[in-house]
């Protein structure tokens, strides 16, 4: 019994000792101020009122300026008309579509950089052969073949 009373004596008078590696005790923390509690909500909305006032401020000083301009005099534009008249040079028609013994055209797949279309079963591409055509172009609608002998075959979709 003697060593129990001991002991207990002992541990009041000498503090308890922290075990080895342990870290301090932190510090108390201390409550934020009612100020820093509103203070960043209360600047993020200025920041943006402003934004706002300067984005409407520069919207309202942009002036569009329209410029008007007589009409020409119809007598000098009708005489600088026939002074600078040029050649009107018509493009060749386009050949006639789908004739009767041209390949039959089933599809086509536009894409601008890729197109292929598919002729009488047959996936076709730009600058491919087939049969004795060459594919010449290949629209959103329309495939041009080239024979032999140099004659443009147009053919659609459908009839």
């Amino acid at each position: 019994m003697s060593l129990i009373n001991d002991a207990l004596k002992r541990a009041r008078h000498n503090p308890p000792r922290s075990p080895q590696g342990s870290l301090p005790p932190l510090p108390p923390t201390e409550k934020p101020t009612p100020v820093r509690e509103w203070l960043a909500p209360a600047i993020v909305i200025f920041l943006i009122a402003a934004a706002i006032f300067l984005i409407a401020f520069a919207v309202e000083r942009h002036s569009v300026q329209t410029i008007v301009t007589a009409p020409p005099d119809p007598v000098v534009a009708t005489q600088q008309a026939a002074a600078v008249a040029l050649p009107v040079i018509a493009p060749p028609p386009p050949p006639p579509l789908n004739p009767q013994e041209a390949p039959r055209l089933q599809g086509i797949f536009y894409s601008p950089t890729a197109p292929t279309a598919i002729v009488d079963g047959k996936t076709v591409s730009l600058g491919s052969h087939y049969l004795q055509y060459r594919v010449t172009e290949i629209t959103q609608y329309t495939v041009t073949l080239v024979g032999p002998d140099g004659k443009a075959i147009r053919l659609g979709l459908g009839d």
